[in-house]
């Protein structure tokens, strides 16, 4: 039996990334940047490993040539994702633990376009938070902070009362730098990588994540690192 590391934590406000730690969409995102990579020349091995938890925009300026460097670009990219929900699932555990957290308690901060996130949460069965923050709210995306900072002022809170949960090194990062403890999950990067990224702390996924809301609407976040 695998010993339990477990942690608890006190919060006003969850902040979620989407893409890799409360949906998976890995099989849609890595088939429409590695074509996209061989249509260009482009070996794909580093746009993948790169891309996860970024603006399409910020990948194609890193790796593209400045012809795709466009928003218009940079949406025909993600209207083609719109129209693949085949390869889409649930993070283990991401519905209980939502349905757990008042409404006014938790939000979601993503790299994806509105256009991109919202039919995937309704295909998948998430639901919507009151609060939903994406590139169109922010100058700077991840590793920024800003996109944190935000959501967490729209629940009424600064970002330091919140608990960011994140895949990525850059989202980690972002959740690091606006002052909000920061739990990993591991869909795609390890314990260590996503600590050095700035992860407080690590799970496997949601079903290592219990919330409880106290007497004063606090919530106690207990988490497993197993």
């Amino acid at each position: 039996m695998a010993e339990t590391k477990q942690t608890q934590l006190s919060a006003c406000g969850l902040l979620f990334d989407l893409d890799g730690t409360l949906i998976s969409t890995l099989q849609v995102t890595e088939a429409i940047y590695t074509r996209c990579a061989l249509e260009h020349n482009i070996d794909p091995a580093p746009v993948l490993a790169f891309c996860h938890g970024m603006p399409t925009l910020h990948v194609l300026r890193q790796f593209f040539p400045p012809s795709t460097h466009t928003v218009e670009y940079a949406q025909e990219l993600e209207m083609e994702a719109t129209l693949k929900l085949d390869g889409l699932r649930v993070i283990s555990g991401a519905k209980e633990l939502l349905s757990a957290i008042p409404e006014d308690g938790w939000a979601i901060y993503t790299s994806g376009m509105p256009f991109l996130a919202v039919p995937r949460m309704k295909h998948l069965g998430i639901p919507m938070p009151k609060v939903l923050v994406t590139p169109q709210d922010v100058v700077n995306g991840k590793p920024s902070p800003d996109g944190y900072v935000l959501a967490a002022r729209k629940l009424g809170l600064e970002a330091t009362q919140c608990v960011v949960f994140e895949d990525a090194k850059a989202g980690a990062r972002a959740g690091k730098e606006s002052g909000a403890v920061v739990v990993g999950i591991r869909t795609l990067l390890s314990d260590s990588e996503l600590k050095q990224a700035g992860a407080d702390y690590t799970v496997r996924d949601m079903t290592k994540v219990q919330v409880s809301v106290n007497g004063d609407g606090s919530l106690t976040v207990a988490i497993d690192e197993s």
